[in-house]
């Protein structure tokens, strides 16, 4: 159960790697002209964007970092209230998942090490499998919800990018939902990991006889 769990851990957290660092979160068709090509949480691509409401009708060429000074002036259209609560948790997520697999490997490290009365191996500490379980809980659910929204206010969204019914949710988002499906299993196996060391916490440790 154990190797389960940190297996699928570290299939969301790769996943989510990618998906944290490629601009492919939403894409436009390739065969229709769009002056939106694709964008990403940290990068974004145009070809010949022009706003309706920008004053110097600027028109914004190739791809960019999202907070360059490039945006500036467009930057409040560009990142949305939604768009900003997904970067936010999904650096979160991120960040998280990392200190997760390394509380992970700790314990596998104690574990893996044959106990001091000769007989089966080192339990594993209790606090530590209570830590790791409650953050994979805890980063499935804000997952779940902010791609969820994210996902929604994308078309519904009318100020965001123009004519959202040519774009499409690409393989950059398709990796976080990815993602979010490995944290929920994972949370599952570090639920029944976590109760089978509560169990074992309380068992006297077993004695070796000669």
């Amino acid at each position: 159960v154990f190797l389960t769990a940190c297996a699928l851990n570290v299939a969301g957290f790769l996943c989510l790697l990618i998906a944290f660092a490629s601009p492919y979160w939403v894409v436009s068709w390739p065969r229709v002209y769009s002056g939106f090509k694709r964008t990403g949480l940290w990068e974004s691509c145009f070809a010949g964007l022009v706003l309706e409401r920008d004053p110097t009708q600027k028109a914004y060429h190739g791809c960019w970092w999202i907070l360059s000074p490039e945006y500036e002036r467009i930057r409040e259209w560009l990142m949305p209230w939604w768009f900003i609560i997904t970067q936010i948790v999904i650096t979160f997520a991120f960040v998280a998942e990392a200190v997760d697999l390394v509380i992970l490997l700790i314990v596998w490290m104690r574990t893996s090490k044959g106990s001091k009365t000769g007989v089966g191996k080192v339990r594993a500490p209790y606090s530590l499998v209570q830590t790791t379980t409650i953050i994979t809980i805890v980063t499935a659910i804000f997952k779940t919800l902010t791609l969820v929204l994210f996902g929604i206010a994308v078309y519904k969204d009318r100020m965001w990018m123009p004519r959202p019914d040519l774009n499409y949710m690409s393989w950059s988002y398709g990796l976080a939902l990815l993602s979010t499906f490995f944290s929920i299993f994972s949370s599952i196996a570090h639920c029944v990991f976590s109760s089978i060391t509560k169990q074992e916490f309380y068992e006297p440790p077993t004695q070796s006889y000669p």
